[in-house]
């Protein structure tokens, strides 16, 4: 007779190889019997003499942990393999990535996602203490819970980060007057895009540009910066035809120490937390499509 364990072992094998999933594997190793994943020890099959043929207590309780320490082995295997965050899949909690986190709306936004219980991680190219300062800074009190993540978007590897998650909201971009203004909005946005996509991130987020504020005289002024975002929401819409784009004029405020140009006049500036609120939502899987100018995001940000 083939002993239990290698049966085990085979079957598994030959389930996971036809459908190589996660939640097949987990079943699998959970329905097998304690000894059909371990290895025989030396008195295995056998026992002595006078012995009991009902096995100890102690004896049930060892190939109860080895039998859970199997699992959980074999559980984070294949969520590796599968590019699945075992961190969200132990707490049920949605990964949303922040590209940008430690930024205006980026930290709005990550303290509202955080209260909604997900689990937030900040990309920027600031060193983690550097993004949790900024965002203690523009929040007046410090966030905790945040995964700091140092990457430059345009350069670096996204594949890790990206990994399990849910939803990214991208906040990146380079200021009118900046530099690199049109690369530093839009080519780094194609890429974040992209990358999402190709790690099959289910929602996006993006933050444009008011149609009202791009066809303004700020063309004129820093055409770059418009292209760029124009650019930046093409990609997302190819990619994403399911994307919330949310493209605010004037955002109220501003991080601590940075000044940024006045509006048109007549356009009424957007409250930054109406922002943050209305991207959360579409991270959340609770919007979609184009909301375009301050107005209209007030308004989505009130639902």
């Amino acid at each position: 007779p083939i002993p239990r364990y290698e049966v085990g072992i085979a079957v598994v094998s030959k389930t996971w190889r036809k459908a190589p999933t996660l939640w097949t594997m987990l079943a699998l190793l959970l329905a097998l019997e304690p000894t059909a994943l371990l290895l025989p020890t030396p008195m295995s099959g056998r026992r002595a003499v006078g012995a009991s043929s009902s096995p100890s207590r102690s004896s049930r309780v060892t190939a109860l942990d080895r039998r859970q320490a199997v699992t959980s082995a074999a559980a984070a295997a294949a969520a590796a393999t599968l590019g699945v965050s075992t961190a969200a899949i132990a707490d049920g909690k949605p990964k949303v990535v922040v590209f940008g986190g430690s930024g205006y709306v980026g930290a709005y936004a990550s303290r509202l996602l955080l209260g909604k219980g997900a689990q937030v991680v900040s990309v920027s190219r600031k060193t983690p203490a550097e993004q949790a300062d900024k965002v203690k800074a523009i929040l007046g009190a410090p966030l905790a819970g945040v995964e700091y993540v140092q990457l430059d978007a345009s350069t670096g590897d996204l594949s890790g980060v990206l990994g399990g998650a849910a939803a990214v909201i991208s906040c990146i971009g380079i200021a009118p007057g900046g530099a690199n203004m049109r690369d530093g909005n839009g080519l780094v946005n194609v890429k974040i895009a992209a990358a999402s996509k190709l790690a099959a991130v289910p929602k996006f987020v993006y933050l444009g540009l008011a149609s009202e504020l791009a066809s303004s005289p700020i063309k004129f002024v820093f055409g770059d910066y418009v292209k760029g975002k124009a650019e930046a929401e093409a990609a997302v819409g190819k990619d994403y035809p399911s994307a919330l784009v949310l493209k605010p004029g004037i955002i109220a405020g501003g991080p601590p120490g940075e000044v940024r140009p006045p509006g048109p006049p007549g356009m009424a500036p957007v409250a930054v937390e109406d922002v943050a609120r209305a991207a959360v939502a579409g991270a959340l899987g609770n919007a979609a499509g184009t909301v375009d100018g301050n107005t209209a995001i007030a308004a989505a940000a009130a639902k």
